[in-house]
């Protein structure tokens, strides 16, 4: 469970939905195979659908947050090798801005990492700072150590095992630290 405050209070624009949308699913294509609210159809929850976007959108801030959660879901399946995950996002009477965010989650490494780094990577859309490929590395790096739990977080020995260069493995690596990867580390 995640408990997110999203400031600044209010809602996003349709249009910037669309953008924030757009550039997580180019970044993360499995978005778009994504099922949202299906078992919620009979509730008056005044969702709106966007035409080629499975994520639906209330207008509010909600919005953001049930963005985010959809990014933990889809960094936990691709991270845990999960088939699939569940995640709820309900918002609170007060402050009108708090979320609790549930998530499907087996793997607390994973989970709390893909927390941190779902938040950052919604955050820095939102500031317009763009995205940056090199958040996918962390991304891969993150799938790799958890599937290699033997490897250590030396820099050098990374890039030989990984193939990558030694620049990307220690921004990769940093990245991580800052996410809480290695804080539950086995």
């Amino acid at each position: 469970m995640l408990v997110l405050d999203v400031e600044p209070e209010g809602g996003l624009k349709r249009e910037e939905f669309i953008r924030l949308y757009n550039t997580l699913a180019e970044n993360f294509p499995s978005l778009s195979r994504h099922s949202c609210c299906e078992e919620w159809q009979a509730l008056p929850l005044f969702l709106q659908k966007e035409k080629g976007i499975p994520i639906k959108r209330a207008g509010e801030c909600t919005d953001i947050a049930h963005l985010v959660e959809h990014i933990i879901v889809d960094c936990l399946v691709r991270l845990d090798n999960m088939s699939s995950c569940s995640g709820l996002t309900c918002g609170h009477k007060k402050p009108e801005n708090r979320f609790d965010i549930f998530i499907e989650c087996e793997n607390i490494r994973a989970g709390l990492f893909s927390t941190h780094y779902a938040v950052y990577l919604v955050e820095k859309i939102l500031k317009k700072r763009g995205f940056s490929k090199r958040n996918m590395l962390v991304l891969r790096l993150a799938k790799y150590l958890i599937g290699h739990p033997q490897a250590t977080a030396d820099p050098i020995n990374l890039a030989n095992d990984i193939g990558w260069q030694v620049p990307d493995i220690r921004y990769a690596l940093k990245q991580l630290k800052q996410f809480q990867f290695f804080e539950l580390a086995a």
